[in-house]
């Protein structure tokens, strides 16, 4: 993980997250002076489960993926990228986070602040905070989504979900994934996934190749997705 400064002079004038893009370029100016640009690659961390949350990450080119640890084993749940922010809920308490956020599909960026300064600003301009609650409901009901599909849908239903869900979040067509992490994620079999990616690939809605999947018909994967699939899921209301 490497860092810069970001410009605080600017006001974050080139961030590709879009939930400080939309903000006032006062607000954007004041979270400037202590926010951090980082490169991210797929697998770090940047949140663990138990552990205070000091500061706030807003992806710009890498989603992160957050799952939720029981019993000894991990879950994937929810799937952040440049409409949010990991680490939210310091807003809300000091509780420790209870999610694991991990860099996940493609290298990136991300915007770094200390969860201090983020709530002094929030305090000092309620906009901010909105829009962080904003987020926070979204994310919510994709993570309600996520769960209604686990329950009712079939894998290949599931899986198109995914890719669309992913293909939401990074720059191009090409997603570095491996049968086996949509496995993880999805809590199905591996040699499931291989099956349903195998129809999707017949039917020219993906190319598949050595842990990359490319997106060739993504009106065919919607539709097959169906009602498991919302356009933008999380991204909007």
């Amino acid at each position: 993980m490497t860092e810069n400064p970001a410009d605080a002079a600017t006001g974050l004038p080139t961030t590709d997250n879009m939930l400080i893009g939309a903000l006032h370029l006062e607000v954007r100016r004041l979270l400037a002076r202590s926010a951090t640009r980082i490169e991210l690659q797929p697998g770090e961390i940047l949140t663990r489960s138990g552990e205070p949350i000091d500061r706030l990450v807003f992806p710009e080119g890498a989603p992160a993926m957050l799952s939720l640890s029981t019993g000894g084993s991990s879950q994937d749940v929810g799937m952040i990228g440049r409409d949010g922010v990991v680490g939210w809920s310091r807003l809300f308490s000091d509780q420790p986070t209870p999610f694991t956020s991990r860099a996940h599909i493609q290298p990136g960026t991300a915007i770094v602040i200390p969860a201090a300064a983020v709530v002094e600003t929030a305090e000092q301009h309620p906009v901010l905070l909105k829009a962080i609650l904003t987020f926070a409901q979204r994310f919510s009901m994709q993570m309600a989504r996520t769960l209604a599909s686990a329950l009712r849908d079939v894998p290949e239903r599931r899986i198109a979900r995914l890719l669309l869900m992913i293909d939401d979040r990074i720059d191009g067509d090409a997603m570095s994934v491996t049968h086996a992490s949509i496995a993880a994620t999805l809590n199905l079999r591996r040699a499931t996934v291989t099956d349903c990616l195998h129809i999707l690939e017949g039917e020219h809605m993906v190319r598949c190749s050595r842990g990359r999947i490319v997106m060739r018909d993504r009106t065919a994967l919607e539709a097959r997705a169906g009602l498991a699939y919302v356009p933008d899921d999380g991204l909007s209301v």
